[in-house]
């Protein structure tokens, strides 16, 4: 809710701006008004909630903040441009249907079976992925399907629908109905393009029958390429259009995502590795440099120690310190003034390993606990006597 209400004030600051500068420009004074009409329009009109973690793990703060954005009395915005997206919780995406029919559902699905997407989505074993189809397409024609019961209300009683599971409750639909449906709110799949399995061709059959047709949106979503470990890498054109073409095959309304900001790193998953990146790399910088203005001049001296105790307390865990010392400044860092600080410390401190300076730690606590209940025995003995 925050991110909304920052991201209107931006929009209505620009406009304020707008209107400004059009003051001072008399020439043309049509398009000027067109401008300012079109700024004042400009809000935030679509919201969805992925990549922040898990959304329907946090099920009521999430839901919450939909009904505040969907109520006509607060924010006001369009039921279907709230979009929930989910990694597949089936239950919470049932409760989801049950609660909060008005928003929009998006599944990141990975890929079109079982085995290959529990390789990519460890949590998957969970939720076969026949019935997380099902939940999605659920949620999709909710609406029509409490408009049939609704209608069948006299030929069903309360019982049958309290024992009727909710698998049982999918039925079959026309390709009109679901067409009209499809048209009021759409479910998304999400299927992220990793060169690999995944997006094989003989994986766009599955996907396409998978969804057939289910009037499912279907977006494709390019890999950004990222400074990771795993060296994953996106489809090339030619390949992600011919597999979009197999999918539509089916029957489906498949979309390919058209990528923005991957030219200056900032797609996304590609801000956040980069600022990381650039972070580590000042961090390094700036020590060469601390290091250098320390070696400046041959009768200055350093300990390496110190500059590395500098960044552990601002919190840099990781430091890779590259410096040129001269002889002499070695020589100092040996010398009995700059172990003098370690020297105050008994010697036999020092020769002890963590292990042993474990158990001595756990032998004090044993002695001290059985001298408090020698003591606590003395006192009750003593009293009892003097009674």
């Amino acid at each position: 809710m925050e991110q909304l209400v920052h991201a209107d004030r931006l929009l209505a600051e620009e406009c304020l701006v707008c209107i400004e500068e059009s003051k001072h420009d008399e020439e043309d004074d049509t398009i000027n008004s067109n401008v300012i009409e079109k700024k004042r329009l400009e809000s935030v009109r679509n919201v969805v909630f992925m990549g922040m973690g898990e959304p329907l793990d946090n099920y009521m703060n999430v839901t919450e903040a939909c009904r505040t954005m969907i109520d006509r009395s607060r924010w006001n915005l369009a039921h279907g441009r709230v979009t929930i997206s989910t990694v597949g919780l089936i239950s919470q995406i049932r409760r989801l249907t049950k609660e909060l029919p008005e928003v929009s559902l998006a599944l990141s699905l990975h890929a079109p079976n079982q085995k290959d997407r529990e390789a990519i989505v460890p949590t998957a074993s969970r939720y076969p992925i026949e019935k997380l189809i099902d939940a999605l397409d659920n949620h999709m024609m909710h609406f029509l399907n409490q408009k049939i019961e609704r209608e069948n209300k006299e030929r069903i009683t309360l019982e049958e629908n309290k024992n009727t599971p909710d698998d049982q409750l999918l039925r079959t639909y026309t390709a009109e109905e679901r067409i009209k449906e499809s048209s009021r709110r759409r479910a998304m799949i999400e299927y992220i393009m990793l060169k690999g399995e995944s997006t094989s061709l003989k994986c766009a059959h599955q996907l396409g029958k998978l969804c057939r047709n289910r009037h499912l949106v279907i977006n494709l979503i390019p890999y950004n390429k990222t400074d990771v470990k795993d060296e994953l890498d996106c489809p090339s054109e030619e390949h992600m259009l011919e597999f979009r073409d197999i999918v539509q095959s089916y029957g489906n309304f498949v979309t390919i995502r058209r990528t923005m900001g991957a030219d200056i790193a900032s797609a996304c998953g590609q801000l956040v590795q980069k600022k990381n990146k650039e972070q580590h790399e000042r961090k390094i910088t700036t020590n060469e440099s601390r290091i250098g203005t320390h070696l400046e001049g041959k009768e200055q001296s350093i300990d390496i120690e110190d500059v590395l105790n500098e960044e552990v307390k601002h919190g840099v865990k990781k430091t890779f310190i590259r410096a040129t010392v001269s002889s002499k400044a070695l020589h100092r860092v040996g010398t009995p003034e700059a172990k003098s600080n370690r020297d105050s410390l008994p010697s036999w401190i020092d020769s002890l390993s963590s292990n042993d300076l474990n158990r001595c730690s756990t032998l004090l606590t044993f002695v001290t606990t059985a001298s408090f209940t020698c003591f606590l025995a003395s006192a009750a003995v003593y009293l009892k006597r003097r009674r």
